[in-house]
């Protein structure tokens, strides 16, 4: 009995570290970095994000906040938004469009777990990377939850959720996006940040899939992502 308890103990413990740092990549990837962000970083999460690998530079954490939040706007911009980016669109990965099927199953896949997808801002979808890996987040901490609360069966849903979306909807592009944004990326902030992202999602997926799908995972990953086609979104917005 005791042993078990153990190990459930450490399961939880375990669930909640992957909701912890898969929240963690989806906030710091799904918006600028403001000043908040910036002093958790070099301050409360300075010691566990080292531990987990990610640190930083001197200069890092001696660069004057309000000057560290421009330069880091800057570089998101030309990341994730200006055009040219690294689209961090699942649909623009898959189909070189904005608000494709991707999207649509991206939202089905909230809805299906309590969880309606609603933009704050115009030009936000549900197939954002940073909305996706926040989502794989919330459903770690549900299940979490779940087991602390000794609902094995909710606990086994959300789990079995997360493993569904992390192979249906983020396996084939996601891990290779990562790689791709990391490459392209300037500021070793994004550069390291969007490294341990791709890192962690080949962890997971190594532990639920078999090698040779990992193998045909690592080539579909390699693949170049459609060209985003500016015309045919313009034309949707417009209604053309």
């Amino acid at each position: 009995m005791e042993n078990g308890f153990e190990h459930g103990h450490e399961r939880v413990a375990e669930t909640q570290a992957l909701a912890g740092l898969f929240g963690f990549l989806s906030r710091c990837i799904e918006e600028e970095a403001d000043a908040g962000l910036i002093d958790l970083i070099r301050g409360e999460l300075r010691e566990p994000l080292a531990a987990a690998g990610l640190g930083f530079d001197e200069e890092f954490y001696h660069t004057p906040t309000a000057t560290l939040v421009e330069v880091l706007a800057e570089e998101y911009t030309g990341l994730f938004v200006a055009p040219g980016c690294i689209s961090p669109y699942a649909s623009v990965v898959e189909t070189g469009c904005m608000f494709k099927e991707p999207a649509d199953r991206a939202a089905a896949a909230y809805r299906q777990a309590g969880w309606d997808y609603r933009n704050r801002l115009s030009g936000e979808f549900p197939d954002h990377i940073g909305t996706m890996l926040g989502f794989y987040a919330k459903l770690a901490e549900a299940e979490a939850t779940a087991r602390l609360a000794g609902d094995s069966e909710r606990a086994e849903q959300y789990q079995t959720q997360r493993e569904s979306f992390l192979l249906e909807q983020l396996a084939e592009w996601a891990p290779g996006w990562c790689q791709r944004a990391a490459e392209a990326a300037l500021l070793p902030f994004y550069k390291r940040l969007l490294g341990m992202a791709e890192q962690a999602l080949w962890s997971e997926l190594e532990q639920r899939v078999e090698r040779r799908r990992l193998r045909e995972l690592a080539e579909l990953n390699r693949r170049e992502p459609k060209r985003l086609d500016y015309d045919a979104d313009f034309r949707k917005a417009s209604g053309l």
